[in-house]
């Protein structure tokens, strides 16, 4: 870094990114049982300790230079000594390897005294740690360019080389002495020594020495990534481009020939792309691949495990203990993942192992007991297992198709006591099970109620009690529950306790049971209602709330069924003695057609209830219950991909149910092998074969899952059960993941997220609540949102948000928190609101967040930041500590700020009903002057005649294609004392057109609005500025606000458009319109497995013409005068609009009305009615190339007529520059200000590339003028294309592909000068973005592979 005062500095925080290089280091026993971790990340080091789970410090080692290997020296030294590829750090010392000038593979390093590096054109250096100097350097005969090069050896006698050739060849050679050389190359190699170190050996600086080839290995197809020795020196394994991994038999002679010979001892083929890292330890070699999978293999070639826990481009590396059985893996998603394998190492890994207990996990192989006694093949007429159900870690239930309940007993020495406790019907199976265990004050000694129904439509509920640890049956009654084969399910609920217990059939029918007075052999059991789903499909599971008297139903398609559940029902005081009760609301598909596995309900207010629910479809799913208006609304989704059924969610660490989104685990399956993932780190807890859902099964989970699990399930006849349960206190959770997921892949798209600090917070947790919340939008679809600390080395935590629908990549993601009022009617309304209003209004402004993409996907987001009780416990979690800080607690807010999916737009697909643009062929050409407007109004009318005649071809092709969204910028607009929030987005497309559409909240309904129009090429980037509303004038005349958009495109123009009439036309025609009775079709997220989306597109109507909105428009073109003043103009048509909207009033009743009998005929194609909006301005050749980047300054000033506001306007573009334009916003309620300015006013504007710059307009009753101030460029900002640009007004703060980060001091007449820059650790940066956040201190975060926080601040002696 480099700054020119000593005022100012600018400082790095933490790469957030891809992870390059992995090491273990071994300390003294003493110290850890398992080794430290050093990881490479970006430029720095991350050292870990595997014990605790928790990283210990991080350092710099380069500056902007990624980190590719790391290598440790031997145990022996105390210190330790730890060598990076281009730096040794030695103790607290380091030196540059700056001399070499080469490109170093891998180093070794011997006694801490030399370091030998391998270099980039085939050869050895030795490095003398003591003096700092090269004191031997080894040039391979064979000068080639290598892609991989790994050393082996101990001493410099002992040294051998494997080089992997851009010729996909593996060289490998070896140093001598040059008076052994000639004798080496004729006999077979002597037995080297390799007990003395280096400074036993004869020195370099005595003799010559020299490469020896040993022999040149091929057979791969691809470039060779990466090459590792065994232990012993005489096996080679080598990964490359081809997806293999070949295992090569060193030979122990020289060879006097240099050709290729073909010594694979092994081919390994698996993985589905290419192949990055590879390790062999003893009989175990490990492979790392771009398919995001590691792979173990057998040396016998077997296939052992794949573990797939990554995402986005790959695992770069991997890593493996063979004495704690650890294996690490990390890639490009930021995460290190920790696996324990549990595999016989000895015996060349053939095979399962006989023993029944590795790692704390204990297998148990059991039978029924009367399969036990009986010897022989299965028949129809065999006992078989229909059912199981765990109570708890060391009990089973087992039920079978001959109406047998059993007992099993898992005991500790590894064996199964079965009790058969009752058989519950005679030759009829057994079809539904379900158990409550004591949750409950019930009869004295009863533990487990179990329900069970038989395939007579007969139900049986069995309390067991336990007399000195044997199991007894306390009582069994049985009653019909419907007919033969009708029953299917049973349900407990835990909210309702052992009264009540509910049964299921095929038609959606739920009928609800009270037992009461129950005996040993009798109860009264009693219908009390029959609910019956809207849908007619069976449900699969249930939750009820008796408090918000409401019942949560999932069926087998996927359907949610509320229902109530009146508290007069449960306690039978009704009248009627057989009650049918239909649902108060339901949301059809909510998990697509897949079946929903679980609900779950918790009260969120004293009229909002949340409802979480899992599927088949691998999602969960948050919905929101409103109990006034009945309203059944989708919140948000977490698809887990690496489940494809998600069973259950689980909460940990006895956190509170009450917030459904705070469940860290889930359990499910993926293809025939059942999973438990974690949401939080999104990693692997545990994972068993067991042949898919279908079969039975059942599992039981602890406070911690990762050492609490059970798992049982039934194969054949046996029953498989799986106990990993570490009693508390005897062992603690192995952390599995040891840095936080991040994206997989590159961003697009970043911004901060605004959140005011939460009232009454002491003053000891303020360092909490001043974090940064960052959005970000990665290539892959996703949209995640990261939590940034201050004063703090690490990112705090990573919550993902969702994905766009097929995983188009997100190219712009803009944050909205800002609210703009506008009077509902400007003749009705007298005042405007008071300040106080506005504040109040402002606080209950929703925070949005909205993402575009390929595929023209535009996804909204609503932040919510719900408030926790200060009084709430603080729920630590060392065991699962993404920051790496084992003191690090998730403080109330960690858990605070959630998120909702709003609603997902993108276009539908071509058809011949589809309805296109009228005067698309208008969009085509150039803006024309002012001069021209006659001419273009009879253009437009000429056009007009034209009809619906049929588009050319082209047009049509031009709409199949899959064209994406490039930018987007929105803001809010609030019709005053209306419950109405129109969100106005303005999306950039690639194929050269601009719209701003609408999305009306709270009921997600999508309107487009206008087009921009014409563009001569894409737009890359956007920004918009709002003048705030001026008080009212004399004449009682309501002046609104002004909106301004800046658009740069790719052929380095810039254009100013005015989308005021079309924002307050539209707000008034909806302030009218009743929207609430238009329907919403679209409710679910259109991503995830089985998900069902549908679309409407919508207009207001024809009052929406399409009459050119600011027909008039300035192209202004560098260098090139015009030399005619720019006129005075109103707007064309407006005055028809305006009719047009009172003309609505009326019709605007019956409309809907027939909207709503019939959307299908009446749904408005949106296109065909809207208008077209021409630039009022536009400033060719700005930049040479793209304008990648906008960001205009957000000044305050005194709302009043008499003083405007002054912006600034900052542009990067592909040809390195910056670019400021700093103009003059002013708005009047007459034009007499802008008619008495004297000629000298009027003519006193210097030139802006020969262009004038003053800008007026007159739009009914407001007057406003742009006046363009100054213009300054920096022709080379970066040494190569700028990405990202940010400013106040005061500091300007770019970044580009050249790496850098430089900041500007932006002076009053507009002149920027450059302060400071740093190098950072983010290649290929995309997007940058910047706040505020203190008394001049500023947060600046980039994004791009990867993600990094740079602060600005005002220091003293800064160097």
């Amino acid at each position: 870094m480099e700054n020119k005062s000593d005022s100012w500095g600018l400082q790095s925080g933490q790469y957030l990114g891809e992870v390059s290089a992995l090491c273990f280091l071994h300390p003294p026993s003493h110290l850890s049982s398992l080794p430290y971790l050093l990881a490479g990340s970006g430029s720095q080091i991350l050292v870990y300790d595997l014990e605790l789970g928790t990283m210990i410090r991080s350092f710099d080692v380069f500056r902007g230079i990624r980190v590719h290997g790391i290598c440790c020296g031997s145990n022996d030294c105390a210190e330790g000594t730890l060598c990076f590829r281009n730096r040794c750090v030695w103790g607290k010392e380091s030196e540059d390897f700056a001399e070499l000038g080469l490109g170093c593979f891998l180093h070794q390093v011997w006694g801490g005294q030399c370091i030998a590096i391998g270099c980039s054109d085939n050869s050895v250096h030795l490095w003398d740690v003591s003096t700092s100097s090269v004191v031997l350097q080894v040039q391979h005969p064979e000068r080639t360019l290598l892609y991989s090069m790994r050393l082996w050896g101990e001493t410099l006698e002992a040294l051998r080389i494997a080089s992997g050739t851009i010729y996909n060849e593996i060289i490998v050679w070896k140093v001598v002495r040059e008076s052994d050389a000639s004798s080496l190359t004729n006999q077979a190699e002597h037995r080297i020594d390799q007990s003395n170190s280096f400074s036993h050996c004869v020195q370099p600086h005595d003799c010559q020495y020299e490469a020896i080839h040993i022999c040149k290995l091929a057979g791969h197809e691809g470039s060779i990534f990466r090459i590792s020795w065994s232990s012993n020196g005489s096996k080679l394994v080598s990964v490359s481009d081809d997806r293999s991994a070949r295992v090569w038999a060193v030979c122990t002679e020289t060879k006097h020939s240099k050709m290729p010979v073909d010594s694979i001892g092994l081919m390994l083929f698996g993985h589905s792309a290419r192949v990055w890292d590879c390790c062999i330890f003893g009989s175990l070699i490990v492979t790392a691949g771009e398919d995001c999978t590691c792979r173990v293999w057998g040396l016998d070639g077997k296939h052992l495990q794949t573990i797939k826990e990554h995402t986005g481009r790959g695992i770069w590396r991997c890593l493996y203990d063979p004495n704690s059985s650890l294996l690490i893996t990390a890639g490009f998603d930021s995460a290190i993942k920790v696996h324990q394998l549990h595999i016989p190492f000895s015996g060349g890994l053939e095979g399962h192992a006989e023993t029944k207990q590795i790692d704390g996990i204990v297998t148990y192989t059991t039978r029924i007991p009367t399969l036990s006694e009986n010897i022989g093949p299965m028949d129809s007429k065999s006992e078989y297992v229909r059912c199981l159900r765990f109570t708890c870690e060391d009990t089973l239930y087992v039920t079978t198709n001959h109406g047998y309940m059993y007992h099993a007993k898992l005991l500790d020495t590894g064996e199964v006591g079965w009790t058969k406790l009752v058989r519950v019907s005679e030759e009829v199976p057994i079809v539904c099970m379900d158990l409550l265990s004591e949750s409950f004050e019930l009869s004295p000694g009863v533990t487990d109620w179990i329900a069970v129904g038989d395939g007579k439509g007969n139900m049986t509920v069995v309390g067991v009690v336990y007399d000195a640890c044997t199991p007894k049956v306390g009582f069994v009654f049985t009653w019909s529950a419907g007919i033969e084969r009708q029953l299917l399910g049973t349900h407990w609920c835990q909210s309702l306790g052992y009264g009540y217990i509910f049964t299921a059939d095929h038609r959606g029918t739920l009928k609800l049971w009270r037992l009461c007075d129950h005996s040993a052999m009798s109860c009264d059991v009693s219908l009390l209602a029959e609910f019956t789903s809207s849908f007619g499909s069976r449900i699969m599971c249930l939750d009820a709330s008796l408090e918000e008297e409401v019942l949560v139903c999932g069926d087998i398609r996927g359907n949610l069924v509320l229902f109530p559940l009146l508290k007069s029902v449960l306690l039978g005081t009704l009248v009627s003695s057989d009650v049918k009760i239909s649902p108060s609301s339901c949301f059809k598909g909510a998990h697509g057609i897949s079946s929903i596995s679980s609900v779950a309900v918790a009260r969120l207010s004293s009229n909002q209830i949340e409802i979480c629910s899992t599927g088949a479809d691998g999602c969960i799913c948050y919905l929101e219950f409103d109990k006034d208006r009945k309203n059944l609304e989708f919140i948000g989704m977490k698809q887990v991909k690496e489940l494809s059924l998600v069973q259950s969610v689980h909460s940990a660490y006895n956190s509170s149910m009450n917030e459904l989104s705070n469940c860290h685990y889930a359990a499910g399956f993926a293809s025939v092998d059942f999973i438990i993932w974690n949401l939080l780190t999104e990693s692997k807890v545990f994972q068993i074969p067991c042949g898919g859902w279908r079969r039975p099964h059942s599992y039981y989970l602890g406070d911690v899952p990762e050492i609490k699990n059970c798992f049982a399930y039934v194969k054949d006849d046996i029953i498989y059960i799986h106990r990993h349960w570490v009693l508390d206190g005897e062992r603690k959770a192995l952390s599995r993941n040891l840095h936080m997921q991040f994206h997989g892949r590159e961003m697009h798209s970043i911004c901060f997220v605004s959140e005011e600090l939460q009232p009454g917070v002491p003053e000891k947790d303020r360092l909490f609540y001043r974090s940064s919340w960052i959005a970000t939008g990665c290539e892959d679809g996703t949209v995640r949102l990261t939590r940034y600390m201050p004063d703090v080395e690490n990112w705090s935590e990573s919550k993902l948000l969702g994905e766009h629908v097929g995983g188009s990549a997100v190219r712009s993601i803009c944050s909205v928190s800002k609210i703009n009022i506008v009077p509902s009617d400007v003749t009705d309304i007298p005042n405007m609101r008071t300040g106080n209003n506005a504040a109040t209004e402002n606080r209950e402004t929703p925070t949005l967040l909205i993402s575009v993409g390929a595929k023209r996907v535009l996804t909204s987001w609503l932040l919510r930041n719900r408030k926790v009780d200060k009084k709430e416990e603080i729920v630590c979690d060392p065991q699962h500590d993404n920051t790496g800080n084992g003191n690090a607690c998730l403080f109330p807010e960690s858990a605070s700020m959630s998120f909702q999916w709003l609603s997902t737009d993108m276009p539908a697909k071509y058809s011949r009903t589809q309805k296109f643009p009228k005067n698309i062929e208008k969009r085509v050409h150039l803006a024309g002057d002012v001069s021209h407007e006659k001419a273009d109004a009879a253009s437009r009318s000429q056009f007009s005649e034209k009809g619906n005649k049929e588009l050319n071809s082209s047009i049509k092709d031009k709409y199949e294609d899959d064209w994406r969204y490039m930018a987007v910028t929105a803001f809010l607009v609030k019709c005053a004392n209306s419950r109405i929030t129109v969100c106005f987005i303005v999306v950039a497309c690639s194929d050269a057109t601009l719209a701003l559409r609408a999305l009306v909240l709270p009921y997600r309904l999508w309107f487009d609005v206008a087009f921009l129009c014409p563009l001569s090429s894409p737009v890359l980037s956007l920004q918009h500025v709002i003048l705030p509303a001026c008080l009212p004038s004399e004449e009682n005349v309501q002046i609104g606000s002004l909106y301004i958009l800046i658009s740069g495109a790719t052929d380095g123009s810039i254009a100013f458009w005015d989308l005021t009439r079309s924002i307050e036309a539209f707000m008034q025609l909806v302030s009218v319109l009743d929207v609430e009775k238009f329907m919403d079709c679209q409710k679910r997220p259109r991503t995830g497995r089985g998900s069902q989306g549908g679309r409407w597109w919508r207009s207001l109507g024809s009052s929406m013409s399409k009459n050119r909105l600011g027909g008039g428009s300035t192209t202004v073109k560098a260098g090139v005068e015009t030399d005619e003043n720019l006129p005075n103009h109103s707007v064309d048509g407006i005055s028809s609009m305006l009719c047009d909207i009172e003309r609505s009033r009326t019709a605007s009743s019956h409309a809907i009305n027939t909207a709503s009998l019939d959307s299908d005929t009446n749904a408005y194609d949106s296109s065909s009615d809207i208008c077209e909006i021409s630039p009022l301005l536009v400033f060719k050749a700005i930049h040479q190339s793209g304008v990648n980047s906008l960001h205009v300054s957000d000044v305050e000033g005194c709302r009043s007529p008499e003083i405007s506001f002054l912006y600034n306007l900052i542009s990067g573009g592909d040809d390195q520059a910056l670019s400021c334009l700093t103009f003059e916003l002013s708005v009047s309620t007459s034009s007499s200000e802008f008619d008495n300015m004297t000629l000298e006013i009027k003519n006193s504007i210097t030139e802006l590339g020969n262009a004038k710059k003053l800008i007026h307009s007159s739009q009914d009753k407001k007057n406003y003028w742009i006046r363009f101030v100054n213009h300054d460029k920096v022709p080379s900002a970066h040494s190569s294309a700028v990405k990202g640009v940010w400013t106040d007004g005061s500091w300007v703060f770019s970044t580009g592909l050249d790496q850098r980060v430089r900041c500007w001091r932006l002076q009053e007449e507009g002149k920027l000068i450059e302060y400071a820059y740093l190098v950072i650790s983010v290649p290929e940066p995309e997007a940058l973005d910047a706040k505020l956040c203190g008394r001049n201190k500023y947060q600046i975060a980039v994004a791009g592979r990867g993600m990094q926080m740079l602060e600005f601040s005002e220091f003293s002696g800064i160097s």
